[in-house]
């Protein structure tokens, strides 16, 4: 009986009234930490006073109201034994993972599973999730509101609800506290890694078209598979899901159907379909499927910044594949900022998309002024007589100008700093990552929770890096370390 009062307490309780609220600051009473809405309508832990300072300059000059909290979500108390436990299991689908993973009081993997077994009995009303059989009655009694706060307390601190979702985020203040580290600061984010200023709008089943990542040259039909968060995964038309892979909403290897068509570049049609005939308005009818508004793509308003570049000018790269490696290179197509370098003589796989400001670019006779050696192309026929003048002669073409290679900016990201990172071995997945080596514009980051062995190199200017905070803002799942556990045991000890 008492089980369902607590029950019915917690699943009434609205962590926004809880809150004391001013200047567009809530904060929970006998808790230093603060929160704010963001422009998302999440509830998000402020980490610095200079955040403090902007959300009171935000609040005076806009119309702000506490939202109330949403009737659907989930219960937020935990039963006790499964808050002690490092790995639950779920009592639908009998998958395992830890705590913070878990939903309806620690006694399923997801939503799915939570929602599946509501099915089954016919409505939600139906179950009692705070009672799942194994409490024993004399664990809650009139003195365990401390404990009902507490639990609601981290259930604010580890759940988001992302535009109107219900999936857990990772409680960034707090484990920075436990950790005595710093998240990196958002301003030393390019645009593209930082939070975006809109929700992701691209819906399951949108036709498009985009760059191949592993032929860069190539552009090909594309469907739009998966969307979770500000991510989705798009998948080869009538090629096996193998190939799918991952793209933020913003980037700028994704046009709208007809791009290429009014670009000038050949788009590869699907498995199966002839070069030469495939029509985008007889597929789509076909298919019965929709592209994906032009509106959607933010690199259709990009400002281009004139470039000294042209395509066909001859330039010495760095082999992205193999970095002790620099080699002939030419332009061989331009979008927007961006321009492609291709090895000459080599296979497309090896091309790479960059701007004028990187730093494995360089103007024709870089390596021999720099004392290193140039990787000519592959059987060419008089490599120990090389000259660039006799080569650009040979194939009747210009070197790109020095002034049109522009030195990249310090990164200013530091050791220790943490972040948001794609696991590049598994890209459906974002984890809490820290900085641990820097040079002048790569970072080398550690998964935190793993051993140094899965450590790798990423570029400052990677698509795949995000400010803490990213995912709970943008409804992306976050993989957490076990130290999530360890701050709710904490809590409750």
């Amino acid at each position: 009986m008492e089980d369902a009062a607590l029950s019915e307490t917690s699943q009434d309780f609205d962590v926004y009234n809880a809150m004391d609220w001013k200047d567009g600051i809530g904060t929970l009473p006998g808790s230093e930490l603060k929160f704010k809405v963001n422009e998302f309508g999440v509830l998000e832990v402020i980490t610095d006073d200079a955040e403090v300072e902007n959300v009171k300059k935000a609040h005076a000059t806009t119309t702000w109201s506490v939202p109330t909290a949403q009737e659907d979500t989930w219960p937020t108390v935990i039963n006790q034994d499964r808050a002690t436990a490092d790995s639950l299991c779920c009592e639908r689908c009998k998958g395992s993972g830890p705590l913070q993973e878990f939903s309806g009081n620690g006694r399923f993997c997801s939503e799915k599973c939570f929602h599946e077994t509501l099915k089954v009995s016919g409505t939600r009303k139906s179950h009692d999730l705070s009672n799942g059989g194994e409490n024993d009655p004399g664990k809650h009694g009139a003195g365990n509101a401390f404990t009902l706060q507490c639990f609601s307390l981290f259930s604010l601190l580890n759940t988001a609800v992302p535009y109107g979702g219900k999936r857990k985020s990772w409680c960034w203040a707090s484990y920075l506290e436990q950790e005595k580290a710093i998240a990196v600061p958002s301003k030393l984010f390019k645009e593209h890694q930082t939070f975006p200023q809109s929700k992701n709008s691209f819906k399951v089943g949108m036709k498009l078209e985009g760059v191949d990542p592993e032929h860069p040259s190539k552009y090909c039909v594309l469907t739009v598979a998966e969307v979770c968060g500000y991510r989705m995964r798009l998948h080869f038309d009538q090629y096996s899901e193998c190939y799918d892979f991952w793209v933020n909403a913003n980037s700028s290897d994704i046009h709208p159907v007809g791009w290429c068509e009014k670009t000038g570049h050949k788009l590869n049609p699907p498995k199966g379909e002839r070069e030469g005939e495939f029509n985008w308005q007889s597929y789509l009818k076909l298919w019965k499927a929709q592209p994906a508004p032009k509106s959607l793509f933010e690199n259709q308003n990009t400002t281009i910044t004139p470039s000294g570049f042209r395509v066909g000018m001859k330039l010495e790269a760095v082999d992205r594949k193999n970095p002790a490696l620099v080699c002939v290179a030419t332009v061989s197509d331009m979008v927007d900022n961006r321009f492609l370098v291709h090895f000459d003589s080599w296979d497309e796989s090896y091309d790479y998309w960059c701007d004028a400001t990187s730093p494995y670019i360089h103007p024709v006779g870089w390596c021999e002024e720099h004392g290193k050696i140039l990787t000519t192309p592959p059987g060419y026929h008089n490599i120990t007589q090389f000259t660039w003048e006799r080569y650009l002669d040979e194939t009747s073409s210009l070197p790109a100008p020095a002034r049109a290679f522009k030195v990249k900016p310090a990164h200013g990201f530091q050791n220790n700093m943490k972040l948001e990172l794609v696991d590049k071995r598994n890209p459906v997945l974002i984890r809490v990552a820290t900085i641990v080596e820097t040079d002048d514009h790569r970072l080398k980051i550690h998964l935190d929770g793993w051993g140094d062995e899965y450590d790798f190199w990423v570029d400052a200017d990677s698509p795949d890096i995000h400010p803490a905070g990213w995912c709970a803002k943008t409804g992306h799942p976050l993989q957490t370390t076990n130290k999530c556990s360890n701050i709710l045991k904490k809590g409750l000890s």
